[in-house]
C-alpha cells in the first residue's frame, strides 16, 4: 500500500462538510461537492464525468486558502483525496466546519 493511501486510511476521523469547491488543473476549473474532511484528505463529488488528473487544487467554499490533493480513489463521480498538507490548516478547517 503506498504512503498516501496509508495516511488517507489511518486518519479516519471524518467532518461532514457538504460545501461546494473548485478543483483546479492546467487553466481548468471543475466544481465539486466535498462532502467529509479530515486533516489528511476529503471525500469529493465531482459535478461531471470528464477525466481528471492525479493532483489538483482544491478551493472550499467559505474556507480561505487552496490545498493541493491527489487522488487516491475514484468510483464513478465521486474522489477520496489525499492532501499533501499541513495538518495546521486542516485543523483550522475542521474547527471552523465544527462551529
Amino acid at each position: 500500500m503506498d504512503q498516501a493511501l496509508r495516511r488517507f486510511k489511518k486518519d479516519s476521523r471524518r467532518t461532514i462538510l457538504m460545501k461546494a469547491g473548485t478543483m483546479s488543473f492546467r487553466n481548468t476549473s471543475v466544481g465539486c461537492l466535498v462532502l467529509n474532511i479530515s486533516s489528511a484528505g476529503a471525500g469529493l463529488v465531482v459535478e461531471g464525468d470528464q477525466p481528471l488528473p492525479f493532483a489538483f487544487d482544491l478551493a472550499i467554499d467559505g474556507i480561505p486558502g487552496q490545498r493541493r490533493c491527489l487522488v487516491v480513489w475514484r468510483i464513478d463521480r465521486r474522489l477520496g483525496v489525499s492532501f499533501e498538507f499541513d495538518r495546521e490548516h486542516v485543523t483550522r478547517i475542521l474547527e471552523g466546519a465544527e462551529q
